[in-house]
């Protein structure tokens, strides 16, 4: 009798009325799922897709099926296709920016430039990355066969927007606060990106280290480090230091102090100092005199550092798929994922997109990480020491003093 009853129980037409029978709130449970999926079908082209997408979340985690409603008759034509038809008269539509996290003109534009790509994929691509929505949700909203075909359509369209907007990665250029920081060329630092449990044997989060330029933008990304290693250990196996040397070696300025300075970047006091990364100075170290100027000049570096911290905060709030911990069968795409995010997020700011306020970043997104490598970053004594030594030390020095005693200069003019 147990076994015919299970028999029964599998079966999908009679599954709610059985446990209906038994059990009222269950009953209830699925006609209220079946209220719920019909008004999701009503008013999917009016309904934000983050309330849609939770909705939809919460019918598939009830543990019974919605009850069959005649209003729930699927139609012929994709929400995609849908949106499309409803939204291509208006050019100021907003639901482009709440679907698709930018403008209607940018979203035409960025899919004209990706040329081997179909608009339900890209449209389908650029959804997933803005609201992490599952393969499932892009196979009833965009008309895939299977989840598979979602899947592989995605990282389709990701491996196109690496090449083509890759391309448009620029050399840093001396126009970093030019009045502060006369040739600085930008701020390198570090974000952070969950992973749900361990990774290397701790926990588990994958580090990114960019240069971030005055404009916000990206101007060299290197992804997909685990938080074990210490920053400087990622920084110097980058290709940003392998080649910062020579690409910033060049155009020296004359600061007002008479000083000559080379174009440089600046740099959490994680990394080395080097005559073309500028660091904070150590005002709890006996080597350095108490001199305000260095004080003040490590209040503007900070503030400087914290563009890199909008730039990924930016990226969060904008792609909701990279504000998610990732399951670890994902990992070895994650850093694939976060460059796409970065070079889109460049995407928008020239293309005038970048309209997400800092406030609503801020309080949208995980803190950034800089502040965290200064916790974290435990130096023994003997690394200090080879760091510290030689002429290319003193050089450095030399550069950040001239640096801050002309920062000092130009503040007390004003």
């Amino acid at each position: 009798m147990v076994a015919g009853k299970r028999k029964s129980d599998r079966n999908p037409t009679n599954v709610s009325e059985k446990l209906g029978l038994k059990d009222p709130l269950l009953r209830r449970l699925s006609s209220a799922a079946a209220v719920t999926h019909s008004f999701l079908q009503a008013n999917d082209l009016s309904i934000s897709p983050s309330q849609s997408l939770r909705l939809e979340s919460l019918i598939s985690s009830l543990p019974i099926p919605p009850s069959p409603s005649p209003s729930s008759a699927v139609t012929t034509a994709t929400w995609f296709n849908r949106f499309l038809t409803s939204a291509t008269e208006e050019d100021d539509d907003p639901r482009w920016c709440l679907c698709f996290r930018m403008s209607k003109s940018t979203f035409f534009n960025l899919f004209s430039i990706l040329s081997h790509s179909s608009l339900p994929s890209f449209a389908a691509a650029i959804f997933r990355l803005a609201h992490g929505a599952s393969y499932e949700c892009l196979v009833h909203r965009f008309g895939f066969d299977s989840t598979s075909q979602a899947s592989r359509s995605f990282f389709t369209v990701c491996k196109l927007i690496n090449e083509k907007l890759s391309q448009q990665l620029d050399d840093p250029k001396p126009d970093f606060s030019p009045n502060l920081l006369p040739n600085c060329c930008g701020v390198v630092g570090f974000g952070r990106f969950e992973v749900i449990g361990k990774l290397l044997g701790a926990k588990g989060s994958i580090l990114v280290q960019a240069l971030v330029d005055s404009d916000g933008r990206f101007v060299d990304i290197s992804a997909g480090w685990p938080s074990t290693m210490k920053p400087e250990a990622i920084f110097r196996q980058t290709k940003l230091f392998s080649i910062a040397e020579e690409v910033l070696n060049e155009a020296p300025t004359k600061l007002g102090n008479g000083v000559l300075v080379p174009r440089y970047i600046l740099g959490d006091s994680c990394l080395p100092l080097l005559p073309w990364l500028v660091t904070p100075y150590d005002l709890t170290s006996n080597e350095e005199e108490e001199e305000s100027f260095r004080e003040e000049f490590n209040n503007v570096v900070h503030t400087g550092l914290l563009s890199v911290e909008i730039a990924f905060a930016k990226v969060r709030a904008r792609w909701r798929i990279l504000d998610k911990k990732w399951k670890p069968e994902t990992i070895e795409f994650m850093p694939f994922v976060l460059t796409t995010g970065c070079l889109l997020h460049n995407f928008l700011v020239d293309s005038g997109d970048d309209d997400d306020s800092l406030e609503e970043c801020v309080n949208g997104c995980a803190a950034g990480y800089n502040g965290e490598t200064r916790k974290d970053e435990k130096d023994d004594d003997d690394e200090k020491t080879r760091r510290f030594e030689g002429e290319a030390y003193i050089e450095s020095r030399r550069i950040r003093d001239a640096i801050a005693e002309n920062l000092s200069r130009v503040s007390s003019l004003r």
